[in-house]
């Protein structure tokens, strides 16, 4: 049975919850079911509860939203060190967003972000970078969640902060979603979302995420039988699934009783094991510098769970979510991965250039120099295909 948040479950947040019902395929029985679980049946009259499914029956019928369009819900996060990278994040997927298709994204946010003045500041900008980039600005609903102290007791750090375990709390933040993609800030989207969206989840899979090397040695302590493990930066999450066997709890209880060398990533991995499923390589692909590097992270891999050659050049070459990786940032001075480029590229297009380059103290002639490094003939997409056999 889902877990629902206190939060979010107010009244005046009733309504969006209602518009998701109303977007999603959803079912007679699961609203009821939905119904239910706000208001116990002792306390719920019955007359109320007809008054409610007429009032969902209303809400569908305004917001004409038609079955054909689907949501395609994304989720990320934020704080005060990741607004900007979250800025530019959002500025490359508006700009490679499809015109017919319809993204909902959702914004969780938590203590870092205090105070009334800070929260509108931030949520006014994001609002009108959706305005201003979205090619069909009718086809994106954002929504912000403030999480409030939520995980802060969770192991944390310098570079990792409490908001990367908010994903956690999507099963129960979204009740009547069945399905998500989770992406982390320090990312670039380069194509539109609907195939990734669109890969099936068995019952059984809870996250599908890209293969990791990072810290498997260190993380044997907490999976038995380590065979793979998994990247949380860019995930696809099964929201249903996670409700209908209560793994929100379970990933919950794990973070609060163990010291988490990666954190939520260590704890996804270690209590889902054996519920992961493999995603392509080429929808969440780490910055790697060359196509040799990623060959080489490849072998790493157990050989039961190696992406193919094929696979890996799609990834280098035409990656779908491009995952700055590590420590260091592009947006940081001492940053000299070649992908950078991308990163600002972004940054110039978001409508916040001028704040950008003043917040992370660089100069725009070193920016114009950098963006001019990417091909014109390629676009944003890396070139050089036919050095390693792929034709596209």
């Amino acid at each position: 049975m889902p877990i629902f948040n206190q939060n979010i479950l107010c009244i005046e947040n009733c309504d969006n919850i209602l518009e998701d019902l109303c977007q999603e395929e959803v079912t007679l029985e699961c609203i009821l079911e939905f119904i239910k679980q706000i208001f116990q049946p002792k306390n719920m009259p019955k007359l109320l509860t007809i008054l409610l499914l007429i009032y969902i029956i209303i809400i569908s019928i305004s917001i004409k939203i038609s079955y054909n369009k689907r949501s395609i819900h994304i989720a990320i996060n934020i704080d005060k060190k990741y607004f900007y990278p979250c800025i530019v994040f959002l500025t490359s997927l508006l700009d490679n967003q499809n015109p017919d298709t319809y993204y909902s994204i959702h914004v969780l946010t938590g203590k870092d972000i205090t105070g009334e003045n800070m929260k509108n500041f931030i949520y006014k900008k994001i609002r009108k970078l959706i305005k201003n980039k979205g090619k069909n600005y009718s086809n994106i609903k954002i929504k912000f969640y403030d999480l409030g102290e939520d995980f802060n007791c969770a192991t944390h750090g310098k570079y990792i902060s409490v908001a990367d375990y908010y994903r956690i709390a999507l099963p129960s933040l979204l009740p009547i979603v069945d399905k998500i993609i989770y992406i982390d800030t320090d990312v670039i989207n380069f194509k539109d979302l609907s195939e990734m969206y669109s890969i099936e989840l068995k019952d059984d899979i809870f996250f599908m995420g890209t293969l990791d090397d990072i810290g498997l040695l260190s993380e044997l302590k907490h999976i038995k039988n380590l065979t793979k493990y998994m990247n949380a930066g860019i995930l696809i999450m099964n929201l249903r699934s996670l409700r209908k066997y209560g793994i929100e709890e379970k990933i919950r209880e794990y973070v609060f009783t163990h010291f988490l060398n990666h954190h939520d990533q260590t704890a996804i991995n270690a209590v889902c094991h054996d519920h992961l499923g493999i995603l392509s390589i080429k929808y969440a692909t780490f910055t790697y510098d060359s196509f040799e590097e990623l060959v080489a992270y490849n072998k790493k891999q157990n050989k039961k769970y190696r992406y193919s050659k094929g696979e890996l050049k799609k990834a280098f070459y035409e990656p779908t979510l491009l995952h700055f990786v590590g420590w260091v940032k592009p947006w940081h001075k001492g940053y000299k991965n070649v992908n950078k480029k991308y990163w600002w590229y972004y940054a110039k297009k978001s409508g916040f250039y001028k704040e950008i380059l003043k917040y992370y103290n660089f100069k725009e002639k070193y920016i114009d120099k950098l963006i001019k490094k990417i091909p014109k003939d390629g676009g944003l997409l890396r070139r050089n295909y036919k050095k390693v056999g792929l034709n596209i």
